[in-house]
């Protein structure tokens, strides 16, 4: 992790292109840096797709968390309320991403190899094992903690991972890889759709356990590590470095993001449901969302690379907000076709958000502690998605569909600020439109 000295150090130099680079010698970002990253190549990109593998059925089975989550509500736990029920989810996402914490220096010491099998084995074992579950609390250990705790492995190592191997064209390379978990976002709820009513609960889950496996074994053979272990990655967490504004302000908008979409994805078919909605509006909805997030994952990571990170990120932060709190607040929950329309925005643009965050956090640390620092960003974030699932559902049950997204759309405004401030702390306070950054 770089130090306070080190991240404020970066300075301000405008090349013809008009770009923002980091003055720092160790992480060579100069014109000679295709040299030090292959950024591209067969390694290079058989590693992409081991990674884009990994992501299928480890965040993809998140991304349609939502379907779960309502089956269980109306079957296994209709005892239980909505907020109830969604403090699983929430421990689910919360452990995936903050034991990204203490994935990330393990990631920078010990490579991907040993953690991507470990992590495999226990995510297939929490598979399994969810698919014997009849209790509540049988569903909050093997899909929460345990499932959660599996999944921050594979997936911390399978997006570190790439920043062995790209540099200038490291947005496109996270598009493409979190393009997998939106490939699961969008398939895995219509597989569940079918599968549920025809083998119930337990062959549901093992069919997806199994496919789970076949994904793991696949990504973990292609997946491999260029860069030497790092010896200095001994603390989880540099909380000296959010001293530094335009990390602090990165880490506010990446914790909104986090609670908007987990949000979203986790309570959409109930969202449906609620509005009175087709039963079938609940899955594809879902499917929907996922689909146009693949899209959103990878054609804004092509522009970032061209135009710049933070500009693309907060130009769809601005449009989804826009669509947000103007259509679908007032119209999203009256029809089946006006729900579709604003899904797929949604979906286009938090597909962005979600595979930029992490790129532009790599602005402002070497590439050696990207793990760490990654880990660090996050570790705040996490607690969005903790929040969020149970504080969605209690207000969906205890009020209507509209002020849900009213309230996601307040929370939107958050990190639309965050974004805006991170990138007038880049340009040292002085704001430029037509600056690449």
């Amino acid at each position: 992790m770089a130090s306070t000295a080190q991240l404020n150090s970066v300075e301000l130099t405008e090349h013809t292109d008009t770009s923002i680079n980091r003055d720092d010698s160790a992480d060579a970002p100069t014109e000679g840096v295709s040299l030090a990253y292959p950024e591209g190549g067969r390694e290079a990109w058989t590693c992409l797709l081991g990674s884009a593998l990994i992501m299928f059925p480890s965040f993809g089975f998140q991304a349609s968390i939502g379907s779960v989550q309502d089956y269980l509500t109306v079957n296994q736990l209709a005892d239980h309320t909505v907020s109830e029920v969604g403090w699983i989810t929430a421990v689910l996402i919360f452990l995936t991403v903050f034991m990204g914490v203490q994935i990330g220096p393990l990631f920078d010491r010990y490579g991907p190899r040993m953690l991507l099998i470990s992590g495999s084995i226990a995510s297939f074992a929490s598979y399994i094992l969810l698919a014997e579950c009849t209790q509540y609390w049988h569903f909050m250990i093997c899909l929460g903690v345990f499932g959660g705790c599996a999944a921050a492995v594979i997936t911390t190592v399978a997006i570190a991972v790439l920043s062995h191997w790209f540099y200038r064209r490291r947005a496109l390379a996270s598009g493409l890889c979190m393009a997998g978990s939106s490939a699961g976002g969008a398939i895995l709820p219509l597989l569940l759709r079918h599968l549920f009513p025809t083998y119930g609960w337990k062959w549901t889950i093992r069919v997806i356990a199994f496919i789970a496996l076949v994904c793991y074994s696949a990504g973990t053979a292609l997946v491999k590590g260029r860069l030497p272990p790092s010896p200095l990655n001994r603390a989880t967490i540099d909380v000296r470095a959010f001293k530094s504004p335009r990390l602090g302000f990165l880490a506010l908008a990446v914790f909104a993001f986090e609670f908007i979409i987990f949000g979203c994805a986790a309570l959409v078919p109930t969202y449906a449901r609620y509005a009175g909605l087709a039963g079938n509006t609940q899955f594809y909805s879902l499917t929907l969302l996922n689909s146009m997030s693949l899209v959103g994952r990878v054609v804004p990571g092509f522009l970032a690379d061209l135009v710049g990170r933070f500009n693309i990120l907060l130009s769809l932060v601005i449009v989804t907000l826009l669509v947000m709190a103007t259509v679908w607040i007032r119209v999203g929950s009256r029809s089946e076709s006006t729900l579709y329309a604003v899904v797929a925005i949604f979906g286009f643009g938090s597909g962005g958000w979600i595979s930029l965050a992490p790129v532009c956090a790599g602005q402002l640390c070497r590439t050696e502690e990207y793990g760490r620092f990654y880990s660090t960003l996050y570790s705040v974030a996490a607690f969005g998605a903790l929040l969020t699932v149970p504080i969605g559902g209690q207000l969906l049950q205890s009020t209507t569909p509209q002020i849900l997204i009213g309230f996601y759309s307040a929370v939107l405004v958050v990190g639309l600020a965050g974004v805006v401030l991170s990138r007038w702390a880049i340009l040292e306070w002085k704001w430029r439109w037509k600056v690449k950054v």
